[in-house]
């Protein structure tokens, strides 16, 4: 991996880690239910919400999957290069966990309940979990597994932000700002690659 892309991704994950940091203390600190929505709010969400709250629910087991699967690949690595990818890996496991909370709260808001067991992630998901190569520094697998996630959550929430587009806003625009995160990680791990 080239060592001006290393400084370059080293440099943004160091800036992108206090926000991280900020975003999993909220999660933490927060033990309120989000508001369920009155009656205005119910009236202008015109998608089936068991529908919607399935399509979150999609989202959410994909978001906890991914957080585990980063987070478990930035401990499982070794090699050259593990000292520079575990902060990225382990600053990216955060930002899952912080679009799990996201998508939790608009799943309770719609009178929904997010997964709530483990086990039921996988059946729930639509991008699965994948296992960190047995080789513990194949580093270049790492970063084609992540990438692959990237490009399928990428996918999804593409498709759901266009669903939603009409007749549910809000769902709609949570599915847009995660789409924009994905497409900027995304971007973070190709340039691993190019290096």
């Amino acid at each position: 991996m080239a060592t001006e892309g290393i400084e370059a991704m080293l440099g943004r994950a160091r800036v992108h880690a206090s926000q991280v940091r900020e975003t999993s203390e909220d999660i933490i600190r927060s033990t309120e239910l989000p508001p369920r929505m009155g009656k205005k709010g119910k009236e202008i969400v015109k998608a089936n919400p068991q529908e919607v709250i399935r399509d979150l629910n999609t989202a959410y087991s994909d978001e906890w999957l991914a957080h585990f699967q980063y987070w478990y690949m930035a401990k499982w690595i070794k090699g050259m290069d593990a000292d520079t990818l575990r902060p990225v890996l382990e600053e990216q496991s955060m930002d899952e966990l912080g679009h799990a909370g996201k998508l939790a709260e608009r799943i309770i808001q719609l009178g929904g309940r997010p997964v709530a067991h483990p086990a039921q992630l996988l059946k729930a998901c639509g991008c699965g979990f994948k296992e960190p190569p047995v080789k513990r520094t194949d580093l270049r697998q790492v970063v084609k597994d992540v990438l692959e996630a990237e490009a399928c959550a990428i996918d999804f929430y593409s498709k759901m932000a266009e669903k939603y587009r009409g007749t549910d806003l809000v769902t709609h625009e949570l599915f847009e700002d995660l789409l924009k995160d994905e497409v900027s990680d995304e971007q973070q791990w190709e340039d691993f690659l190019a290096g």
